[in-house]
């Protein structure tokens, strides 16, 4: 027994150590197989929209929802607080909740938000909609900037054009069709709880809590119609990224209206005086003013009137016109930031007290500058060793006929006029005449100490 004890264990330790090696496997598999069996947990995710209705915001909702939908999501909510914005940024949007596959939920809050102008047909567009009890939805009447007796015609299309398509919209998840339209017409605003009884929403909630519980068990009418499923279902919300915040700086009229006439009056000032202070700037501040603008309804009379305005602040400073052309282009550049941008909106458009104020500032410092640098341009200009004739010095080595004066603050090589001439140390002398770095002089005793 002594000696096959030994040998004995030595065969069961492989043996053990396989059997403990196949129930570490067997339990990784197991644990394995109930994770991949066990559902995620599942979430609703919450999606801002805050602020006006631009490219930026409608590229962050369509990235976000195709995220959602990426992530088999069963809900994405919309919560959204807006005045209004672009007409092609608020279609862009719509289609991304048209075109998304998961039921889209347009929250109007917290308390104190609104959908106001193009918010309305985001909210119309909405598999539900809901609001806070303290919120409001309408005035939705499409505003053109290029407006006058002329336009008529043309604003009474773009107003049918926005009846029609939020009328469709509503008509299509079953909402009151006349009241949405009657807002775009009308420029009618409702509260929440009116909102509510009148049919053009589904659900009033406060939080998003209630909001989820007001959701389980409801039937969502319109193309994506089904039974939600909302018990237990957790929320995940999703704020804009910073380089969307940027961006939707970028496009604001008023800001890249101020980029803009930024960048032009620093590559003024480079123009008239050479350095890399106001040109590396004014380029940028250009480069960033031409992307929100690229992104935005740009008119051509705007552009005409800004081309105007630098053409007529450039030729005050070379016409003497006391001023009428200056005055002209000042008042071009207020107008063309004015009209350069048709948004349809009145809260995303060029602020006119900053257009009015930026314009006569840059007009004027423009001028200022221009006359200012024209002027030295025009200046004889100073500081070549020519300016030394007739001028005094004082012999600083001895004149013989060769030597060195000290004047205009500087040592010179100087040699007399006359070579039979002598001139000792301290005496003083007057210049004639320039040869190179050699200064021709005379002896001058007056001018001596």
């Amino acid at each position: 027994m002594t000696t096959n004890g030994p040998r004995a264990d030595r065969r069961r330790r492989p043996r053990l150590r396989v059997a403990i090696l196949a129930a570490l496997v067997a339990s990784g598999v197991l644990l394995l197989g109930v994770g991949a069996a066990q559902p995620q947990q599942r979430a609703a995710v919450s999606i801002e929209l805050t602020g006006t209705i631009d490219p930026a915001t409608a590229g962050w909702v369509r990235e976000a929802l195709d995220d959602a939908a990426a992530q088999d999501r069963p809900l994405a909510i919309l919560r959204m607080d807006t005045p209004g914005g672009l007409d092609s940024s608020m279609r862009a949007i719509v289609r991304a909740i048209l075109d998304a596959p998961l039921p889209v939920v347009v929250h109007v809050a917290p308390d104190g938000a609104r959908a106001a102008s193009a918010g309305l047909f985001v909210t119309m567009a909405a598999d539900v909609a809901a609001m806070a009890p303290q919120t409001n939805i309408g005035s939705a009447t499409p505003i053109s900037l290029s407006g006058g007796e002329p336009d008529e015609v043309l604003g009474r299309k773009i107003r049918n054009d926005a009846a029609a398509y939020v009328r469709a919209l509503a008509e299509a998840h079953e909402r009151n069709a006349d009241l949405a339209e009657e807002m775009v017409r009308e420029a009618v605003n409702v509260p929440a709880r009116t909102a509510l009884r009148r049919n053009l929403i589904e659900i009033v909630a406060g939080t998003e809590r209630a909001l989820l519980a007001e959701l389980d068990g409801l039937e969502v009418p319109g193309p994506k119609r089904q039974t939600l499923d909302t018990g237990g279902l957790q929320v995940e919300r999703r704020d804009m990224p910073l380089h969307y915040e940027i961006r939707q700086v970028l496009v604001n009229p008023t800001v890249a209206y101020l980029l803009l006439m930024g960048g032009l009056l620093g590559l003024a000032l480079e123009l008239l005086s050479p350095g890399l202070g106001p040109g590396v700037v004014g380029a940028v501040a250009f480069v960033l003013g031409l992307y929100g603008s690229a992104q935005l309804p740009v008119t051509a009379a705007g552009l005409l009137l800004l081309v105007l305005a630098i053409g007529l602040l450039a030729a005050e400073t070379q016409v003497p016109s006391f001023g009428v052309l200056g005055i002209a282009g000042i008042a071009a550049l207020v107008a063309g930031g004015l009209l350069l941008y048709d948004t349809d909106s009145e809260v995303f458009r060029v602020s006119v007290p900053i257009a009015a104020a930026t314009g006569v500032a840059l007009g004027s410092f423009t001028l200022f500058a221009a006359s200012k640098a024209l002027a030295l341009r025009r200046t004889p200009a100073h500081g070549g060793a020519e300016d030394l004739i007739g001028k005094h010095g004082t012999v600083r080595a001895a004149l013989d006929p060769a030597g060195q004066i000290y004047v205009d603050g500087a040592l010179w090589r100087a040699r007399l006029s006359d070579p039979d001439e002598r001139v000792p140390e301290g005496e003083g002398v007057r210049v004639l005449a320039v040869d190179g770095l050699t200064l021709t002089v005379a002896p001058d005793p007056k001018e001596s100490p």
